[in-house]
């Protein structure tokens, strides 16, 4: 057995004091192997993204940390917190915020909006892109699909796996949009894949910058890397599953009293499971994790499987760029769509 250890109050107070001043002032090797732990716990990856960003020089001056919680309509100043948390939670915010004009609006019509954009800037887009010819253009996007491929080739972890295969297929399927003749894109499924692609992308921003900040939720990585696993060996209909997972999830909802007198009811425990609906946590990963099954279906769409038991949607594939460039003869599709 072991020895109780009995102390006074003065030899109490004495190691409390030691201790004060060791969480102040952390010794060296820590501040350099890692990141510095608060006095209640591991600090959260929000807080440790905000601490390597300090650590690095880009501190952001308060009087632009001030002015950017006012923007978002936070508390500029919570009890005790320090400047480096409040840098924290205002990058937490700015990542997870909603979309503040559909607070105050409502949700509006993306190609209306998009529509509006290109009248205000007299119909075409004033960009270095547009000066280049159409030659010049394609040997630009075809060298950096060829890139993201090589990286996608020697990624090690998962963030780096599901970032680069998201952003090869985001490429491709902006090359795929640019190569839709001028009479399809007038159309009206035209119009909808290319508001489509663009709402994808600015959808899929807070997605990439969790995935580079390494701040993602574990579950959620977990998903994401089974869907991008499964897409990559073409069966879509396992990355389905993986995605049905990810976005509502498996937990058991309460049906009727679950609480009667001090007794709880039988297995309540798995109502609070960890395979919860993420898709209703905020309008952020709501935004992104529709996306990702954008991408999907148009990864089938691009590749599709050679078995109808392993396409997502066998009897109805959605349309995208490659079905409609396959229509006016300008690519070829194997797999299931071959022929069709």
């Amino acid at each position: 057995k072991k020895k109780k250890v009995y102390m006074t109050n003065g030899q109490l107070k004495k190691l409390q004091s030691e201790l004060a001043v060791s969480t102040a002032s952390p010794s060296a090797d820590r501040s350099n192997s890692g990141y510095l732990d608060s006095e209640d716990g591991p600090l959260s990856p929000e807080q440790r993204a905000a601490q390597k960003s300090m650590q690095e020089g880009k501190k952001i001056a308060i009087a632009e940390v001030y002015k950017r919680l006012r923007e978002l309509r936070q508390p500029i100043t919570l009890f005790g917190e320090s400047d480096e948390q409040r840098i924290a939670r205002l990058k937490h915010v700015e990542l997870t915020r909603p979309d503040l004009e559909e607070v105050e609006g409502g949700q509006k019509n993306f190609m209306l909006e998009e529509m509006k954009k290109l009248k205000k800037k007299g119909g075409a887009a004033s960009s270095d892109e547009e000066e280049l010819s159409p030659e010049e253009k394609q040997a630009k996007n075809q060298a950096k699909l060829e890139r993201l491929r090589e990286l996608e080739a020697a990624a090690k972890t998962k963030e780096d796996a599901i970032k680069t295969w998201m952003k090869r297929v985001l490429q491709e399927w902006s090359m795929d949009v640019d190569e839709l003749p001028e009479q399809v894109v007038r159309s009206v499924k035209g119009k909808q894949e290319v508001n489509t692609f663009k709402q994808t992308k600015i959808y899929l921003k807070p997605l990439f910058k969790h995935l580079r900040n390494k701040t993602l939720e574990k579950d959620i990585l977990r998903r994401l890397d089974g869907i991008v696993a499964h897409c990559k060996q073409r069966n879509y209909k396992r990355a389905g599953d993986e995605y049905i997972l990810l976005s509502i999830g498996k937990a058991a909802w309460p049906m009727g009293v679950t609480m009667v007198g001090i007794h709880e009811r039988s297995s309540r425990e798995k109502i609070f499971s960890q395979d919860v609906a993420h898709i209703l946590n905020d309008e952020t990963q709501r935004k992104f994790i529709q996306s990702v099954k954008r991408l999907m279906t148009y990864s089938q769409n691009k590749y599709p499987p050679e078995r109808f038991s392993e396409a997502l949607e066998p009897t109805c594939i959605d349309v995208h760029a490659p079905t409609m460039l396959k229509e006016v003869g300008k690519m070829e599709l194997g797999g299931i769509l071959e022929g069709k």
